[in-house]
């Protein structure tokens, strides 16, 4: 006569079940809320953006929920406010730890315009609009005439004179080519204003002629190779500054014009 009705105990057990899970899940709410904020972020491949301003124009602040965060939108204020970055991806390492990963644009060349220095990236896109040569990120960065040019905004791709929108796009593939050979990161000029007379110099030391962009690829590796040959010591043409003929497919010749510390009359 003791035992529970059978409904009762039914009762019983079920809102004993409900109430445990109500409590995990107010636990696991509060923990969300309470664990799940921003402790560290890593910003990865930072070169010439600067980490702070990465962070303000992405809105990210230490201590703020970590799942708060809209991904896309971070992304597109990060890429909005530097021009160096070309593209963003952010990730989530457990609860605390947040992951930047930029990839940036770098400084190759630099053009002068109305009074101000005009610094690109391979890809012909501007990434600076500086006062002076001093303002440079790198010093690396090399001079380079161009076809006329239109405009030149900040983060956008030079526009050219309508006559030459489609030379505009070659110059691109040309400069592209340029940074994928040995070449890349030697030059102190380069002139491809002139689409059959394309011309680069390396290091003030060789003054290396292509002539039109057919088979471009092929004359920088041969360019190259000569290169390479005539600063081998063994080949007691190490000093010698000049020309390097590479118009001619398959072949190059050196015009020896001076000598290191040799002075110019």
């Amino acid at each position: 006569m003791n035992d529970q009705h059978p409904l009762r105990k039914s009762k019983l057990t079920s809102f004993a079940i409900t109430a445990f899970f109500l409590i995990v899940t107010v636990l696991t709410v509060l923990i969300f809320l309470a664990f799940c904020r921003v402790k560290t972020v890593n910003i990865e491949n930072c070169v010439f953006s600067d980490k702070q301003t990465v962070m303000k124009a992405g809105k990210i602040n230490v201590g703020m929920h970590i799942y708060a965060l809209d991904k896309e939108k971070v992304e597109e204020r990060i890429k909005e406010a530097n021009p160096y970055v070309c593209d963003v991806y952010i990730t989530r390492t457990g609860m605390t730890t947040l992951n930047i990963t930029l990839t940036e644009d770098a400084p190759g060349f630099y053009i002068e315009q109305d009074g101000k220095y005009i610094v690109l990236s391979e890809t012909l896109r501007v990434l600076e609009i500086c006062n002076s040569k001093a303002e440079f990120p790198t010093s690396s960065v090399a001079q380079i005439s161009l076809p006329p040019v239109e405009t030149a905004v900040l983060k956008k791709t030079l526009e050219f004179k309508e006559d030459l929108v489609s030379y505009g796009k070659e110059c691109i593939e040309i400069l592209e080519a340029i940074a994928a050979s040995g070449l890349s990161g030697t030059l102190t000029y380069a002139d491809i204003s002139e689409k059959f007379d394309l011309r680069v110099t390396y290091k003030d030391k060789y003054d290396i002629r292509f002539g039109s962009p057919y088979k471009l690829s092929e004359k920088l590796s041969l360019a190259v190779e000569t290169i390479e040959y005539l600063e081998d010591p063994i080949n007691r043409l190490s000093t010698a500054k000049g020309i390097i003929h590479a118009s001619v497919i398959g072949e190059t010749s050196f015009e020896a014009t001076g000598a290191i510390g040799e002075e110019t009359q």
